[in-house]
Formats: C-alpha cells, structure tokens, sequence
C-alpha cells in the first residue's frame, strides 16, 4: 500500500508539471467516457427496465401465431379471448393466469371528463404478478364471477386527479356513465409492464359487456378477433420450454375444434421480462442499440488513440529520467507500473468528469424525444456508475498499457545520452504512433458513414410522399360510446359535423373514417372467390379501414377507378369495398378489380368492389405497399371515430374554430389527440431523427479526435525532424518543397486510414440497411462525401505543422538537439 501511495504521488506531481498534456489527456477522455454513459443510460433505460411484478422471470404473456398460404407467417399478435379462456382453464402449467383486454373509458372528475386506458382482467390479475396495492384491496373472486362495478386505481391518476386522498377508498365515480367503487391504488412503480403498458385504471373482467362497446364488444367471442392478452405465471419447476410445449399442444387441440376460426393459429409463450420492447420490434431496436453504443464506442478508441500517442510523445522526452531510474536498478516491471498509475488518474479523474458530462447529454437527448414516450428511467443509477467504472478501469488499459511496455524498453545508454533511440526519416511514419493514427482515421470514417447513412435516410423519410393530405390536413379522435350513442344517434352526428364544419371559410372539406394516419388498426381474415373461406390459411390478414363518402377527397387519397362511397352505401343495401392498388395486385393480378368479390372469416358477406384507390402508407413510411380493404361506415359501424378537416391554409390557425364547431355538438365528449397531419408524420419519424441528431454529433465528436491526433502526431513528428529539415534547406531546398514533403507523409497516413475505414464501413454498415428509408448501406454519395471531408479535415491538421516547418530557420535547426 505504500508503494502505490507513493506511485500515486509521483504520478500527481508528473502531471502536475505537464499541465497542457494533461488537459488534453484528460478532455479527449471524458469526451469518449461521456458519450458512452450517455448513450448506455438511454439503452438501459429502454432495455434493462426491470418490470415492477415479483419474481419476472417466472411471468410469462402468451401471443397468438397465424400461419397463411397467401404470405408470411405473422407473430406476437393478440389472442382470441375464447381461446385465451381456454388457454387459462385447460392448462396446467401455470399456478395463475389472467386474461387481459384493453379498453378506453371516460372518467368525470368534478364536472371534467378525461379518456383513460383501461384494463379489464380477472379477479387473480394482480395475484399472479405478486403486486399488492399501496392502499385497499384488490378484486376478489365474486368480482369476477358476476358484474362487478369496482375498480383500482393507477398511482399516478390517484395522484394526479385525487390528491393522493387516502379516502378515496369507498368513493364512486364514474366511467362512461357508470358508477364504480373505488377498492384499491396500484403502487407508485406498478406501470410499464411489459406488453400490458401503463393502464390508467383497472376493472373486473366480468364488466365486459358493461365496458366495452363497438367492435370490441361485437366481436369479444369470436374466436377469429385477437382482442385479448393473456399474462401467466409458470408453476415452480416448470420451464419455459415445457409451458410452451403444453401451450402448444393445446393450441393444435383448438385448431382442429375450431378450425374455421383457429386454422394455421397457435400459441407463443414469452417471458414478460422480452416484453419491455415490443417483441415484434425487439430486432430493429437491437440493432438500432448496437449501432448507437458501436459509434459511441468507436469516439472512445479514438480517444484512447489521441492519448496513448501523447503518452509516446510524452515518454521520449522522459528518455532521460526512465534511463536514469533503470541505471539505478529500477526493473521494467517498476516502470510499467508507475506510468499505468500516471494513465489510471488521469482516467480516474475523466470517468469522474464523464458522469457530469453525461449528465448534461442525457438532459440533450432527452430534448430529442418526444413527449408521448412512456415514463422510462433515464437516472444515472448505480449500474450507469458500476458501467462508467468498468469502462474507466477497460481505458485506462487501453491507451496506458502499450505506451508504458514501449517507453519502458528505452535503452539507457542512449537515454542517458539524451539522443532519441527511434528511427529517423519517413521510416518514423510507419511506427506505432503512425499505426494510431491510421487507426483514428479509419474508426472516424467508420463513425461519419454511419452518421452519414442516417441522415441521408431522414432526408429520403422526410421526402416519402406518404400518399395523403399531410400541409393542410388536420385530425381529432372522437369517442361517441362514452356517452352510449347508438348508431342512428351517432350517424346524425356524423352528418350534421360534416356539413356544419364544410360551412367554415378555412376548412375545404371534412369527412370521418375509424383510424388514425399512420395507425395499422383492425385487420380481417380476406378472401376471394373461389377459394374455401372455411380454412384461414387459404385468406390473408388485411387492414380494414370504415369510412365517410368523401373520405378519400378529404384526406388528398387519390381515386384511381370506379366511385367512392355515397350515401345509398348503408346496411339495407349491398355491401361495397374501395380496395387500394396494392390489394387490387395482391388479391387479382392483372385484372381489374371493379366489380370482383371480398369474403371475410367468420362472415357471411359478399362485398363487391367499387372502386379502387392509390396505395398510402398504413403503418410505417418505411413499409412496402400494404393492401387496404375499405368499407362505408354505415355498412361497419363503431362509435370511436376520426374525423378529419382539409384546411385552405395553416391547419394550425383552424383548430380553434374546428374544436369549437364539434364541441357545440357534442359538449360532454372529450376530444382526443386533436393535431395536425403533419405533427403526426413528423411523431413516426422520432426514432429516425434522434438516431440521425446522436449520430451526427458523436461523428462530428470522432472527426475533430481523430483530427487533433493527426495534428499532434505530425507537429511532434515536424520538431523531432527539425534538424533534418534545417539541413534540408541549407542544401537548397525550397520552403514549398518542405511543406510538400510534410503534408505529403501525412496523407499517407491518411490514406492508409481511408483504406482501412472503408472495408471496415462496408462490412459493418450491412448490419444497418434494416434501418435505412431507401439507401443503401454502401451508398457511393455518403462514402465519397465522407472520404473527401476527412481528407480536407487531415489535410488541415497536416498543413499547420507544416507551415511552422517550412519557416524553420536553418541556423537555429542545425544547432538543434
């Protein structure tokens, strides 16, 4: 212990007498440690969120699987609740499973409504994932066995809209005109569970037929409406792979039961701690993780380049002193020691000054982020402080320990000479410090085409004609079931805020449809003629959408052929569809789709096409082209619709006037997620543009890195050849044929590193092309402009020394040592 005491007092005193290294050492440090806490606080707090039940590993949800001959496989979707019911009874794999089905209500709070998410569920709900509520009760089993009008609360709405009031116990209020009692408060951590989300508040499943209205309510038994979720908690001894295997068998049980229904559908077990990230998504994410943490670590190796280069510059000029120590007996290992506790406290002190640096980047990134993002934790908690530890000790070894192997070989006859040991001429160029720096270059091109790739892809995403009305389009979701509209009621409403609104000087044109821009809703199993609609292996899963006459002017959807809907399209005539271009491709090759026929799962209906509409994106901007079934609203009725206004102007400036209009119409239905189309586009394009923003600065960070260790290796390099260049010009040679010959060895470098960085750019940058709007992975125009950018910028780091090279008076250098 006294040793190192004493190591570390030699090495404060060393650093102490080399301020300007030791500011630069330590910058270029927490500039490489601060990028990576910052970055793995954001992927902790995405993918190591622990979820809030007991035990978690032993919590499983289950997804339904659908298997069909017209396309690929489709997983992690919802389960059937009678399938659910029977996966809850007739398995015996799990000590407690409960079905879960989500609902939106109205909740009046002193004369104020407000839409809340809400989870009907079993009365065991909160049993199986071994949470108990902060105060009250949780449902009993009689709640569930008969309607039951009781409810728990979330800890964030009795905090929010309750005052925290303990009293609130026994307390009636009402959601969607219904009274409930109060029982219980979820605890204050009991949100983000998984797939289950963050309800609002939570009610006896045996209220369904109470609570859920529209399809949700139609279609609740049929086993082909995948409106259930299902969480379970395995039996002890039970393994995953057995529940799956018993889930299975029992899946393949109700295939052949009910095979019109559950054809080619079986069951996925996954462990609810996988479900914290959709799992469907949970590869994108990955990668997009992978990619993040890479370039972040890519800053920090060119980091510990720029020092291990500055600990070798360092080391020459204490040839003398380590010659001395080894005439005086000091052994090579005393050495390697003493300079690795000079590396640990400079690490040590830039890990430190890294934790604020994060602290102030995860207040940036989290200005990057939208606020609709669940509630995730972005704390720099112990395991960001145990990583920033880790990754301080892994640097410190890194850029510490070859220098210190080097430097400790001087040989001491030479040192005590006081003459340099290394070799001279271009031959310097192609040693260790040389090797550094075609390795900064070639990491920083690596970190620039990522960074370039993404923000080539943005700009193509921002460019996506998404195929409908975006600059003057404007939206607001309306929930007439809150108020128990039946459909005579709510289709009055819809026509009388149609014509009303169309009266507006600003709007164009207004018209209703059941789904939100850029939202997948509600799929159907979709057949053709000719085909046996009895087995949905034979159909294809497609999104349907209900809407309006006029919906398709409304929204800027081009018609292609046939009509749009009109208002004779009603339930007492023929059923009618407008099917997009890509449906009318996928279901009728070549043919024309006026006129042709659509059956559904489960239906009856034959439904003639009339018309047929351009493909818009349904989900994502980056999907291939999705068939899309549309139907009338009249003929597809639900109370939660859409209502969408064409502006003349700023759809902005229209909000007012358009919530005012509709309010008058209906003054006790809230009106939810009133915005703009383009606020929506902009919403889907999140993850792209915070990946593209991080990319870019952490890039930007790499260059100027990477440039400063070009500059510091080549104006060491230029006051190591001072003499030879004063001999040099003494000889004759122009000061235009020295800065030639500077910039000339150190683009070598440079070009060796372009090398270099770009085989490493085009094998890495494959692994990215699943997140990229329509480039490539090996786009030429990002690799060149990136090529050419870090030429001009090493150019610049070469030219200074250069310049200070090319003035070197000869006189003074032949007289230098």
């Amino acid at each position: 212990m006294g040793i190192l005491w004493q190591d570390l007092r030699y090495g404060l005193r060393m650093l102490a007498k080399v301020p300007g290294f030791t500011a630069v050492a330590v910058l270029s440090l927490t500039l490489g440690i601060g990028a990576n806490t910052t970055i793995f606080t954001l992927v902790k707090a995405i993918f190591l969120q622990s979820i809030p039940v007991k035990d978690p590993g032993r919590v499983v949800l289950l997804y339904s699987n659908v298997v069909s001959r017209k396309g690929p496989p489709q997983e992690y979707l919802n389960t059937p609740y009678p399938n659910a019911m029977d996966y809850r009874e007739k398995t015996n794999v799990f000590s407690g499973s409960s079905v879960a089905i989500p609902a939106l209500v109205n909740l009046v709070v002193s004369g104020k409504q407000m839409q809340l998410f809400c989870d009907l569920v079993n009365a065991n709900f909160f049993d199986v994932l071994g949470v108990h509520p902060v105060i009250g009760r949780g449902f009993s089993p009689e709640e569930d066995a008969a309607p039951s009008p009781v409810v728990m609360l979330s800890y964030s709405l009795w905090n929010k809209q309750f005052g925290a009031d303990r009293n609130v116990l026994g307390r009636t209020i009402q959601l969607d005109q219904i009274d409930y009692t109060v029982v219980g408060v979820a605890p204050l951590d009991f949100q983000n569970i998984g797939s289950l989300g963050s309800p609002d508040v939570w009610i006896p499943i045996s209220m369904r037929d109470e609570a859920l209205k529209g399809l949700e309510r139609t279609y609740l038994y049929d086993r082909s409406a995948l409106l259930a979720s299902m969480v379970a908690r395995l039996k002890p001894g039970v393994t995953l792979a057995q529940a799956q295997n018993a889930v299975h068998a029992l899946g393949s049980e109700l295939e052949k039961e009910y095979p019109k229904n559950n054809g080619g559908r079986n069951e996925m077990v996954v462990p609810i701690t996988d479900t914290s990230i959709p799992p469907q998504l949970h590869r994108v994410f990955a990668r997009a993780g992978a990619l993040m943490m890479g370039i972040v670590g890519l800053v920090l190796l060119i980091a510990c380049a720029n020092i291990a280069n500055l600990l070798l510059a360092r080391g020459t000029q204490r040839q003398r002193e380590i010659g001395v120590r080894l005439a005086l007996g000091a052994s090579r290992r005393r050495l390697v020691r003493q300079l690795l506790t000079e590396s640990l406290l400079i690490g040590v002190v830039a890990g430190a000054l890294g934790i604020f640096c994060a602290y102030w980047g995860r207040s940036l990134v989290l200005s990057f982020l939208p606020d609709r993002l669940p509630n995730l934790d972005f704390s720099l908690d112990g395991r960001v402080l145990l990583y920033t530890i880790g990754l301080t000790l892994a640097a410190t070894v890194l850029f510490g320990l070859v220098p210190a192997l080097q430097v400790s070989r001087t040989d001491r006859i030479a040192a005590l000479q006081n003459r340099a040991s290394g070799p001279t001429g271009s031959a310097r160029w192609y040693g260790l410090r040389g090797v550094l720096v075609m390795i900064q270059v070639a990491l920083s091109l690596v970190a620039l085409v990522s960074a370039g790739l993404f923000i080539h892809s943005l700009r193509n995403a921002e460019a996506i004609n998404p195929g409908f009305e975006v600059k003057h389009e404007l939206v607001m979701l309306v929930n007439l079931s809150a108020e128990h509209y039946a459909q005579p009621q709510a289709e009055a409403f819809y026509q009388d805020v149609v014509a009303r609104l169309n009266q507006l000087p600003i709007v164009a044109g207004a018209s209703i449809a059941d789904n939100l821009p850029l939202n997948a809703g509600l799929q159907r199993t979709t057949f053709t003629d000719g085909v046996d609609t009895t087995d949905p292996r034979n159909g294809k899963l497609t999104p349907v959408e209900s809407v309006e006459p006029g919906f398709f002017a409304t929204a800027g959807i081009t018609l292609l052929q046939g009509r749009d809907f009109n208002a004779s399209d009603d339930a007492n005539n023929a059923m009618v569809a407008v099917v997009n271009g890509a449906a009318a491709r996928t279901f009728w090759p070549g043919q024309d789709p006026i006129g042709k026929h659509l059956h559904f799962l489960e239906q009856t209906w034959v439904v003639t096409v009339v018309g047929e509409v351009k493909t818009v994106k349904r989900a994502t901007l980056g999907e291939s082209p999705q068939p899309i079934v549309y139907w009338p609203l009249k003929q597809h009725y639900g109370p939660m619709v859409v209502l969408y206004v064409r502006t003349k102007g700023d759809p902005m400036k229209a909000i007012p006037s358009v919530r005012n209009t509709v309010r008058s119409l209906i003054p006790h239905v809230p009106l939810l997620r009133v915005e703009t189309v383009g606020q929506d586009l902009a919403d889907s394009l999140t993850a792209p543009r915070v990946g593209a923003e991080l990319l870019g600065v952490f890039s930007l960070l790499a260059l100027l890195l990477a440039a400063i260790g070009t500059y510091g290796v080549m104006s060491y390099s230029v006051s190591q050849r001072t003499h030879e260049i004063g001999i040099r010009i003494a000889l004759g040679a122009h000061p235009r044929d020295i800065l030639r010959l500077i910039i000339r060895q150190g683009l070598q470098l440079v070009l060796v590193g372009l090398i270099l960085g770009i085989g490493a750019s085009l094998a890495l940058t494959r692994f990215m092309s699943a997140l990229l709007f329509e480039v490539s992975a090996t786009d030429p125009i990002t690799f060149t402009v990136v090529a050419v950018l870090l030429t001009i910028v090493a150019l610049l780091a070469c030219y200074i020394p250069a310049r200070r090279a090319m003035r070197t008076d000869p006189m003074v250098a032949l007289r230098h040592e």
